[in-house]
């Protein structure tokens, strides 16, 4: 497992091989020979960095904020957190410096980057651009094909009965119950693109995962909805900011089996600080799409399961949580001697 540190000038974290400890490495980015600590032992942080004089785990917008997330990887000190590694999320490490990432199981509010996260997420597509695709457009098509079978059978057996009154209760019925299987879709998609953002390995059938976390997240969308409308009749911008500050309930059930209040209540606490990036996030992607529309709508192909990603790997981000390349040996992070 790598062994990761930061460097005690500039603070940039680095990555060694876990036979380097004791070894000088040379920092890449400043050029400062640091000597390599042992797995588990955290070296000082520097005596500038805000983390050292703050016990908020955000420090200040030119600390954690600026590599985009706490570090990670299998090698790092709260990863050999002997605690249970499923532990109820209500235990947010609030108080843990942002240089470092929460256990398994656990949640580190952290300031996310905005070219950190688009950065990291165009890595992880690339090198798993088949399995983003397949998945989203496997999701895609299923829903079609549910939403044309119910159409159609709502159309057929309400002419049959030839009652217009029974026709349109039968449309209703079937758009809410497209709407339904639609959201439960929507879950196993965000489960699996989870497990993508991980490093995970994925199996298609997690794709129909999503039932336990169902009425779960139509609870928390209604509320979601009442919150953002509320806003919006009020004055457009708190409908916004209600919008982003509530915007990863989904990802908190269906990541960490939160109810109805407490996904909301957490997606809270680990957006602040954060909307204004997510906001960001959000103008970049619908700058993207245009883009993507242009070449007869050829760069959604990719797009789309890309935007997928995405808010998977934000979500992991803004929770202190491990993404795929943060896990794994990058040769280039280091100079050992």
């Amino acid at each position: 497992m790598p062994i990761e540190f930061r460097c005690a000038k500039c603070s940039k974290l680095l990555r060694t091989p876990d036979d380097t400890a004791g070894k000088q490495a040379k920092c890449p980015e400043c050029g400062e020979v640091t000597t390599i600590p042992s797995p588990g032992v955290l070296p000082p942080l520097p005596p500038g960095d805000p983390v050292a004089n703050q016990a908020s785990p955000f420090g200040s917008a030119g600390g954690a904020a600026e590599e985009g997330a706490s570090p990670f990887g299998a090698g790092s000190p709260a990863a050999a957190d002997d605690r249970n590694p499923y532990r109820s999320p209500s235990e947010f490490a609030g108080s843990a410096p942002a240089g470092y990432s929460a256990a398994v199981g656990g949640l580190v509010p952290t300031r996310i980057d905005l070219g950190d996260v688009l950065g990291r997420s165009w890595t992880i597509f690339k090198d798993r651009i088949g399995i983003c695709m397949g998945v989203f457009f496997l999701a895609f098509v299923i829903n079609m094909v549910v939403g044309q079978v119910f159409a159609q059978g709502a159309n057929l057996l309400g002419a049959a009965m030839n009652e217009e009154a029974i026709a349109v209760g039968l449309v209703i019925v079937s758009n809410f119950a497209v709407q339904v299987f639609s959201l439960w879709i929507t879950l196993g998609q965000a489960l699996v693109f989870l497990r993508i953002a991980r490093g995970q390995p994925v199996e298609l059938g997690e794709l129909f995962a999503g039932g336990p976390y169902l009425l779960r997240t139509v609870g928390a969308s209604i509320l979601f909805g009442l919150a953002v409308l509320a806003g919006l009749i009020l004055l457009i911008i708190p409908g916004i900011i209600f919008s982003l500050m509530f915007s990863q309930f989904m990802y908190l059930i269906v990541d960490r089996n939160a109810g109805v209040i407490e996904s909301l209540e957490r997606s809270k606490q680990i957006t602040s600080g954060n909307k204004l990036t997510l906001l960001a996030l959000g103008l970049v992607v619908a700058g993207l799409a245009i883009v993507a529309m242009l070449p007869c709508f050829l760069g959604l192909i990719v797009l789309l399961p890309f935007v997928s990603l995405l808010w998977a790997v934000a979500y992991l981000s803004m929770t202190g949580q491990a993404t795929a390349e943060q896990t794994h040996f990058q040769p280039s992070q280091y100079q050992a001697t």
